[in-house]
């Protein structure tokens, strides 16, 4: 039996023993009334017996695992169902105590909404009605007046004041699943933003993956040729990156390329978006840029940032230094070709030196 199981069976044991405690509360009151001569001791001894006859086979049940054996849920409605029968019997039989044995029904009926479907619990209560107008039409030739003493009010008073207790109950367990629900829905919650995350973002760098960029700029492509207001975009590659591995290892080499990524994002426009192209290459997405030169402002201020920065902290007595290429969207062009655009311009510019930028003419 799993964890979670162990837990179901705790809570269920737990509930079947306040059954056993309500059952010896209805006796009691029952016992009272045939104190006063409302009702002969026979009715309380038979209701006593076979109520906790009942809930004590239901305990051992649940206490010995047999219930696992059947379907999910029938401990529910079987011990509602003979409480049910054990009520209604009672009432035919002691038709002067209606009230008691009819607000004893009315608890258990709303017992039964913890675990009832609407299906089961429009079914439940046409049951309710039919049952109880036959056991108040078998009873109807035995009814009579309890009489009104003091004793007799006191023990009304204390039937309800003890059935007000069990509702509160009932109440708390509405409260107990309200909370599991919204915790649930609150980790749900946590977990689809988790999947979203891990689903658009790069794992080491916190950039956009390369999945999401394509979208990102696919709707940014297709924004661009409704307005005819066109964008740019900017491939990065960090110079001879591959020497930084070698020399520091991959460790050194990660922190490197997060590294680079808090760079550019401090550089970039909130309009702008970033992402990991494939292992040292990025590429960014820069709409309403209407000229290259101003997509190329830029990248020359994330390029020189990266230029000034302090690297020794990762890489003892070593520079990190990027080249990029820059392409301008142009009218129907497809994605394809502005991005091959923008890859050409960053292999001219390595070919040129390194560290620095070349615009697609």
């Amino acid at each position: 039996m799993d964890a979670r199981q162990a837990r179901l069976q705790k809570h269920r044991l737990r509930m079947t023993a306040l059954t056993v405690v309500n059952t010896l509360l209805q006796g009691v009151i029952i016992g009272l009334y045939a104190w006063s001569g409302a009702v002969s001791w026979t009715v309380m001894a038979s209701f006593t017996a076979l109520s906790l006859a009942s809930t004590l086979c239901f305990t051992t049940a649940v206490a010995l695992h047999w219930n696992l054996r059947f379907p999910d849920g029938w401990l529910l409605y079987a011990q509602i169902g003979i409480n049910f029968v054990i009520q209604l019997t009672f009432l035919a039989i002691a038709p002067q105590l209606a009230t008691v044995f009819l607000v004893s029904l009315l608890v258990t009926f709303n017992f039964a909404m913890l675990g009832f479907t609407p299906r089961q619990f429009l079914y439940a209560w046409l049951g309710f009605g039919a049952l109880t107008a036959l056991a108040l039409v078998l009873g109807r030739p035995h009814f009579a007046d309890i009489p009104a003493t003091d004793f007799n009010i006191f023990v009304l008073w204390l039937f309800f004041f003890l059935a007000v207790r069990r509702f509160a109950v009932i109440g708390a367990q509405f409260s107990h699943l309200r909370e599991q629900l919204s915790e649930k829905n609150r980790q749900l919650t946590e977990s689809l933003e988790r999947i979203n995350e891990l689903a658009t973002h790069d794992d080491l760098t916190g950039a956009f993956n390369r999945r999401q960029f394509m979208q990102l700029l696919s709707e940014e492509r297709d924004r661009a040729n409704r307005t005819h207001q066109t964008f740019s975009v900017a491939i990065f590659d960090l110079d001879h990156f591959k020497s930084v591995n070698d020399r520091f290892g991959h460790q050194a080499g990660d922190a490197v390329l997060k590294e680079f990524c808090e760079l550019v994002h401090d550089g970039m426009r909130s309009t702008d978006r970033f992402a990991r192209y494939g292992g040292e290459e990025f590429v960014m997405l820069m709409p309403a840029t209407t000229q290259a030169d101003s997509a190329g402002v830029a990248v020359e201020r994330i390029r020189a940032a990266a230029e000034r920065k302090d690297w020794g902290h990762i890489l003892h007595g070593h520079i990190v230094t990027m080249s990029a290429g820059v392409a301008t969207y142009r009218s129907n062009e497809s994605i394809e070709e502005l991005l091959a655009r923008a890859d050409a311009a960053l292999y001219e510019a390595k070919h040129k030196g390194r560290n620095r930028f070349v615009v697609s003419t």
